[in-house]
Order: structure tokens, then sequence, then C-alpha cells
């Protein structure tokens, strides 16, 4: 690729991204004969990101230029991402309603698997990667919330703190950035996170995009395994942080992928001990064994009782 060097610099100064530029390989011959003399191409890796990097020889005809990007895009599979030296504001704009990824040195980047519109000043604008944030996205916003400040961490340092892995931690921060929850801070070659907005703000703003992290709840007769592998939560939890009454039955978060939950023997008709199945780790968000207040509002979402309602928002104003 023509100016790999310059490109590669660029994106990890501005954004501290690490790119690699390798060869097509068998890639090569998925290209049409027309399309390889018009363009230099080379295969790109930028994080949990895999391309077809690909820049024309000649941008005069940007209709030329989007139609090949098109068409590969249905030839090859792997995403299509332009390297161009300029756009105007209809030709971006065009570009960016087909989702076709572009990167102008110096000036922008749009890669919408990734969720970003950047400029080397940072986030300008953001296309959502979806309508709701996903459960490891919802699981950095509640631990910074109710647990322990994640606010200034390298994506490494996230991984080691929250279990997951890099890749996953760096889509997912990608979703808080894309979403204007966060952004990410350039300090020499590192991206650290940050948090811009007040707690108050960025609970307002994350609540409406989290869903519950309860995926279902059951029963079982094993109490014993259900307080040694789980977390008290739902009313039981509630009732530590408020004046409520603490319920009939335990009632215990468990992670759905916990080896012992088969020991459980969960069923939806026979038991005295109430599990609720999540889809992460409820010990990631747990004090003293018991739920924090903002992973346990939304373990609630779907409940519309006032009483709770109620408590759960003084609760959690006190903490903000």
């Amino acid at each position: 690729m023509r100016n790999a060097g310059k490109i590669k610099d660029y994106l990890n100064e501005s954004f501290g991204w690490n790119v690699e530029f390798g060869s097509l390989g068998e890639v090569k011959r998925q290209i049409p004969f027309g399309f390889l003399n018009a363009a230099d191409y080379s295969i790109i890796v930028l994080e949990q990101f895999k391309g077809l990097a690909i820049r024309p020889l000649s941008e005069e005809d940007f209709r030329a230029t989007k139609n090949m990007a098109t068409n590969l895009r249905k030839r090859v599979n792997l995403p299509i991402v332009l390297i161009l030296n300029g756009l105007d504001s209809r030709q971006r704009k065009s570009l960016i309603e087909n989702r076709i990824s572009f990167i102008i040195p110096r000036k922008q980047v749009y890669l919408p698997s990734l969720g970003t519109l950047l400029n080397e000043r940072g986030v300008s604008t953001y296309t959502p990667i979806g309508e709701r944030l996903s459960s490891v996205a919802s699981v950095i916003i509640t631990y910074h919330l109710g647990k322990s400040s994640l606010q200034g961490l390298s994506i490494t340092e996230l991984a080691k703190k929250l279990g997951y892995s890099i890749k996953t931690l760096s889509i997912a921060v990608a979703e808080l950035v894309a979403n204007g929850l966060a952004a990410l801070k350039q300090d020499g070659r590192k991206k650290l996170l940050n948090f811009n907005l007040s707690k108050s703000e960025l609970w307002e703003k994350s609540f409406p995009l989290m869903d519950s992290p309860v995926e279902k709840t059951l029963l079982t007769t094993n109490a014993a395994l259900a307080a040694e592998i789980g977390v008290k939560a739902s009313d039981m939890a509630l009732s530590e942080l408020s004046m409520l009454a603490p319920p009939s039955q335990e009632i215990y978060a468990v992670y759905s992928r916990n080896p012992k939950v088969e020991e459980l023997k969960l069923n939806s008709d026979d038991g005295n001990i109430v599990v609720e199945l999540w889809k992460t780790d409820p010990w990631l968000v747990a004090k003293d064994g018991y739920l924090d207040v903002f992973s346990l509002a939304l373990s609630y979402k779907d409940d519309d009782d006032p009483r709770v309602r109620k408590e759960l928002n003084n609760i959690i104003n006190k903490k903000l």
C-alpha cells in the first residue's frame, strides 16, 4: 500500500491504534482485473477490524470510486476501506449512508464496524452500533458507577480488572464512544477511557440504552450452592439497601455460564430458592455479596412496581 507508513503513523498518533498492512493473498483472485488496475490494494488490520484497503489511483470520478467499493464489498468476504485524499460533504454523506468505511489521513476516519466517525481531535459525531448497548458495555457503566471508577484506564487495564478479553472490551468501549457515553483520550501510545459526563448524566443517558442482565428466573432447592455461587439479588438485595421488608424467598443472581449451574437443577416449578440467570457475572459488580444498586436497577428494568422504582430512585440519587 502506497504511503502505508504514513497512514500507520497517523492512526497510531491520533487514536492510539496499532495498524498493519499485509499482502492480499487469496483475496487478489476475487478482485476483477479492471479493478486491479484502478487502485492500490492491501489487507488492513486495525484493533479487532480486518478489511480490504483500497487506494484509488485517481479520485476524479467519485461515482466510479464508490461503485468500485460497492462491487468489491459483494465479491470479497471482508469490509472495504477506502483510503482517500479528501471528500466534500456530499461525498462523505454518501459513503456514510452506504456504510462504506474510509480513511482520510490527517483528517478523518469512518469505520462503522467499530462504530466510529473520528477526526484528529477525537469524536466528532457518532454512528450508533445498535439501539441497545451490549451486556459488556453495560457492565463497564455499572462497574464504574457502582463499584470502582474506571476513569483513565487503558483497554489492557480494563481487561485485567473485568476479566474480559482485550478484543471484547475494545468493541464494548467503541459502543460507549459511539453513543457519546465516553471518549478515548490519547496518552502517548495508549488510549485511556475518559468518562467526560458527570455520573448523574452518564446514568441518565445510558439507562435507556441498557437491557436487564437477567436471562430468566428459575427455582432450586439447593440453597447452599445458590448462596455459594450467587449474589444476593432482586428484593433480597433491595431490602438491604432500603426500608422495604425482606422477601419470603431468598433470591440470588448467578452467572449463566458458571460451570456449577447444572448442579442447581434449576426448574420452573419446584424449589424455595429463586435464581436469576445473568448474561454477565454478577460477582463483577457485587459488594459484600450484594448487587450494586445500578446493576440492581437494571435487573428491575422490566418491573413497573412504583414502590420498587421509588426506592431505587432514592438510593441512586444518593449515590450520584
